[in-house]
């Protein structure tokens, strides 16, 4: 697998960790922020002796690349089944109707883009990465603007009343599973690994922070009944008076949903190869199988 430069792997980290987010289901406040906000510096330090080992010329040992493996499946299957479960906020009917045959179909038309993306090797994907992160970038910035301009900021007190921090730390840490796959892309990244692991958490840090505050000060007086407050945040939003943004925001959805599992499928594929050199045939399909297997695990767990 080629590599791929500091900018390029920055925006596959983003895309999964902004999807996870978009997911989110439950209750959320201002300590909620918090505790993601404190997740990601902890993720940071985890990943920190990683960084240091790739810097020296190293890589994991074979048992730590088997786990990554199995970690890095586990958490693609989770990922399918975050989109299984939101598409109904998001109004896709179609697979929200919760049959297989659904399942199945939107489930192997991702498999069908892995399998594209990972015949073109990471380069090709980080570079379709940085596009969609951008784009994905713009969507979410203007309802955040929008906001935090004009809403009440007596929402963030009075949200989460339940909540605690050490709650939403773990809550964040759950949310995160992605870790592995980046631990596996940070060694094919061309630029500084500790920088780009400094500033990688760094973004998703501020940016779990201003998008949870984004969907408390929306959905503030609605959150009983929010199942995904961040989906929901995005419906009110209506930044232009005549015109909302639903449309952008499905379209970035389904994109990051698409691009999460892709980098996810993409790391396994390239510990498969290391683990296992003389697997070259059908190896995306089966890493692919095996996490929509997980998925099914998983939504019936």
């Amino acid at each position: 697998m080629n590599s791929i430069t500091g900018k390029q792997f920055c925006a596959m980290v983003f895309i999964g960790d902004v999807f996870a987010l978009l997911c989110l289901a439950g209750d959320i406040g201002a300590v909620t922020a918090a505790g993601f906000a404190a997740g990601s510096a902890v993720q940071m330090i985890a990943v920190l002796p990683f960084a240091l080992l790739y810097r020296r010329g190293g890589k994991p040992g074979k048992a730590a690349e088997t786990v990554l493996l199995l970690w890095i499946i586990i958490w693609g299957g989770a990922l399918l089944t975050m989109q299984w479960k939101t598409s109904g906020a998001v109004n896709i009917p179609f697979e929200s109707s919760g049959g297989l045959g659904a399942k199945l179909t939107v489930s192997g038309l991702i498999a069908l883009v892995c399998l594209y993306i990972s015949s073109a090797g990471a380069k090709a994907l980080g570079r379709a990465s940085v596009i969609a992160a951008a784009v994905g970038v713009l969507c979410l910035a203007v309802v955040a603007v929008s906001a935090l301009s004009a809403h009440d900021w007596e929402k963030l007190s009075a949200s989460g009343g339940g909540l605690t921090f050490g709650g939403e730390f773990i809550r964040g840490l759950r949310a995160s599973g992605g870790i592995a796959g980046y631990i596996v892309m940070l060694g094919l990244n061309r630029g500084s690994f500790v920088r780009n692991t400094a500033v990688c958490f760094a973004v998703k840090g501020t940016a779990c922070a201003v998008l949870i505050l984004t969907a408390v000060l929306v959905t503030g007086d609605i959150m009983a009944i929010a199942e995904f407050p961040l989906v929901t945040a995005a419906h009110l939003s209506q930044p232009i008076p005549s015109q909302r943004i639903d449309s952008l925001f499905l379209i970035v959805f389904a994109v990051y949903g698409v691009f999460a599992i892709a980098v996810q499928s993409a790391a396994a594929v390239h510990l498969a190869g290391e683990l296992l050199p003389a697997f070259r045939r059908f190896r995306c399909l089966t890493v692919l199988v095996l996490m929509t297997g997980a998925a099914f695990l998983l939504s019936l767990w």
